[in-house]
């Protein structure tokens, strides 16, 4: 009888604590939404706390309404919401697509809604913690075909969300997002 609870807890344990880490992470994702280099990029939107803390970058594919592509090509700014999922499923791979609502602007702040859509998850192209970084003053470098991907580190509290494209010399600002550090909620 040992044995057999004994088997059972071993079993369940890492089921268990499975399931535990994708509740704990599971919510409404947003992400801003770039074009770079005929890419569709999107960054997650981290907060410094809680289960929103990583910087994640993908290479996502999806038909966009054409005022959300006009958009992009012109460098505004353009948002998802997806619908709630786990953020550790994300970052293991295991979802591969999801339905979301694309807003010009920010979603949370009177954007305005332009269809729902559904995201095809391509690449991860970086998964950090907020705060991972030993210097708070780090540079992720994301490699594209003709430039790069130039991702702040996000040390936490205070600090700021920005993403550059340099090529050949040149940098253009891509995104940058402070208000949202200030905020310490879950």
């Amino acid at each position: 009888m040992k044995v057999v609870c004994l088997l059972l807890f071993c079993i369940s344990t890492p089921l268990w604590a499975d399931l535990h880490d994708s509740h704990d992470s599971h919510g409404v994702h947003g992400m801003v939404l770039l074009q770079v280099e005929n890419r569709l990029i999107a960054s997650h939107l981290p907060l410094p706390t809680g289960k929103h803390a990583h910087q994640i970058v993908l290479q996502v594919s999806s038909d966009l309404p054409d005022k959300a592509l006009n958009a992009l090509s012109e460098k505004h700014l353009v948002t998802l919401e997806p619908e709630a999922f786990a953020l550790t499923d994300l970052q293991q791979g295991k979802l591969n697509s999801f339905k979301a609502k694309v807003y010009l602007g920010h979603f949370e702040r009177s954007g305005q809604q332009l269809g729902t859509v559904t995201v095809l998850v391509k690449q991860k192209l970086l998964d950090k913690a907020v705060g991972s970084a030993k210097d708070p003053e780090a540079i992720y470098l994301i490699p594209l075909q003709q430039g790069e991907l130039l991702v702040k580190a996000i040390s936490g509290q205070g600090s700021v969300d920005e993403i550059l494209y340099r090529t050949k010399g040149k940098t253009e600002q891509l995104y940058f997002e402070s208000a949202d550090f200030a905020l310490t909620t879950n």
